[in-house]
């Protein structure tokens, strides 16, 4: 029997509560406008998800940043391509954050596969070192072409949430997302296993996501989030770094109530409508995959614990791991309570010191903000929390057999509850990506290089609209009304015009 475990008893899944069967739709006279409802709370609410669509072209674009781990970040990416079903179609944003002399992750990679040096280095004085590019070798190393890279020097990393937001520079028009870390295994055949995966949870706005079990680890189980813990110094929800629970025997991925960023995989639509933020520097991982899920729950992403374990965790000791922490530290206390305060905003926790201060507006931050789709009082609800009073998850809560919460799919995950700015945050932009999934109209654009700042003050005044998946959106009503239109005025122009002009000429004949 297919079964959960919350850190202290099993318990068995329970059959999948049946949709209701809809009435057959009657037909109804068509009109050039089309109309819709603006708010989840008059419009009718969808009774199961919207249905996988197959519409691109298969590729998965994998995020990987990696801090001064080059030579192990190296052997990840040798596992990734060649364990994977069809490597052809997997794509690297890799965001290298590290010292000019030390090995890079491609730099890494090209010796594990092809054993060549692409870059050549020279100390010209004292910790000074310059780069040399070697184009002759880079030819050589397989599917260097298929890594798209972000280098940063490591003095300015700000911590994996923004390493993260970093790599969007690199997201094009790739159908699939995964995010991993540096030191991940794989499952043979990992990228057909997860598309497999996400189909039969049957949801278009599925993420599969759970933390990867250690390597060597014998039993089939696969791990699971289950606590959600109040810090008491942040007064923010977060999650356990380690699993707490765990699943087996599952016939289909099983709904969640949390998210880890050690391995994410779904449709990249998500990293439109809820993008990582990158404006939280030197916030945790743990702090962070809380905030992000609740930005992407309530604009309609659910996350599901897949069946079988598609990514593993390898065990080495990476000394410079939480360098990051330390770096700027007497800026960085001010930057982190700015970041701390702004996840309080959306998630609308109330706490005196913020209310004293400069308010941060929940308008402003536009798609960093929280969706339409569901409320947060629905996602207390759904998690078993309350981010009113800062209540935890009961430890003693089961871990699962959670019921799908309806939204009204009508409502794009691009709209946002706060929707009134007058100063709004620079918005993400995707230079890569021509295709996007959701159409986005700004007043202005502003490019990814506001993250390299440590202040998101910049002033924008846009305007987003977007339109969902289906093609029924397209205005057909409204394109045929200004064809009738303007058919109706070429007519008046050229037909009927000539023919008065031509009986005024044969009048004119005639008298003379």
């Amino acid at each position: 029997m297919p079964r959960f475990h919350n850190g202290k008893t099993w318990t068995e899944v329970l059959p999948e509560k049946k949709a209701p069967v809809e009435p057959k739709k009657k037909k109804t006279r068509f009109n050039f406008f089309r109309r819709r409802s603006s708010t989840s709370s008059t419009s009718k609410k969808d009774t199961k998800p919207v249905s996988p669509v197959l519409d691109g072209d298969g590729k998965i674009l994998v995020t990987i940043p990696s801090f001064r781990d080059g030579k192990e970040c190296g052997e990840t990416l040798m596992e990734l391509f060649s364990k994977a079903d069809n490597p052809d179609d997997i794509v690297v944003s890799l965001i290298e954050q590290q010292l000019e002399d030390e090995t890079t992750c491609v730099e890494a990679y090209c010796k594990h596969a092809k054993n060549v040096e692409i870059f050549n280095r020279a100390e010209y004085r004292k910790d000074h070192w310059s780069v040399i590019s070697n184009d002759f070798a880079k030819n050589l190393c397989p599917r260097i072409d298929q890594i798209r890279v972000v280098r940063v020097n490591e003095k300015s990393a700000k911590g994996p949430p923004w390493a993260r937001a970093m790599g969007r520079r690199s997201l094009g028009n790739e159908q699939f997302c995964m995010h991993i870390s540096t030191h991940t295994s794989f499952e043979k055949n990992w990228d057909a296993m997860a598309r497999t995966e996400w189909l039969s949870a049957n949801n278009e706005f599925a993420i599969l996501s759970n933390p990867p079990k250690p390597m060597g680890t014998p039993s089939e189980s696969v791990p699971r989030l289950c606590r959600v813990e109040f810090l008491e110094e942040e007064k923010l929800p977060h999650y356990d770094a380690h699993a707490d629970g765990k699943v087996e025997k599952l016939q289909k991925p099983l709904l969640s109530h949390t998210w880890s960023p050690g391995f994410s995989f779904g449709k990249c639509h998500m990293e439109e409508a809820a993008p990582s933020d990158g404006f939280l520097p030197y916030v945790s991982s743990d702090i962070e995959a809380f905030a992000r899920y609740a930005r992407m729950w309530t604009r309609g992403y659910d996350v599901y614990t897949p069946t079988q374990n598609i990514v593993f965790k390898k065990i080495f000791e990476n000394p410079h791991q939480l360098e990051w922490i330390n770096n700027w530290y007497g800026q960085k206390i001010l930057f982190l309570r700015k970041s701390y305060k702004r996840i309080r905003s959306y998630l609308e926790i109330p706490v005196a010191e913020d209310e004293s201060s400069l308010a941060e507006k929940v308008d402003n931050l536009g798609i960093y903000g929280i969706g339409k789709r569901r409320s947060l009082e629905q996602l207390n609800e759904f998690v078993g929390i309350d981010l009113e009073s800062l209540k935890s998850r009961s430890p003693d809560a089961p871990c699962g057999n959670f019921e799908w919460v309806p939204y009204d799919s009508e409502i794009s995950p691009m709209e946002n509850l706060y929707a009134n700015p007058d100063d709004l945050d620079p918005q993400p932009e995707f230079s890569l990506r021509t295709n996007l999934t959701f159409s986005v109209v700004r007043d202005s654009m502003v490019m990814d290089e506001d993250l390299d700042s440590e202040d998101s003050s910049t002033t924008l005044h846009a305007s987003v609209q977007a339109s969902p998946l289906d093609a029924s959106r397209v205005p057909y009503g409204t394109l045929i009304f200004f064809w009738i239109l303007g058919l109706g005025f070429w007519c008046n122009v050229f037909v009927f015009s000539s023919n008065q002009t031509s009986g005024r000429m044969r009048r004119k004949k005639n008298k003379n």
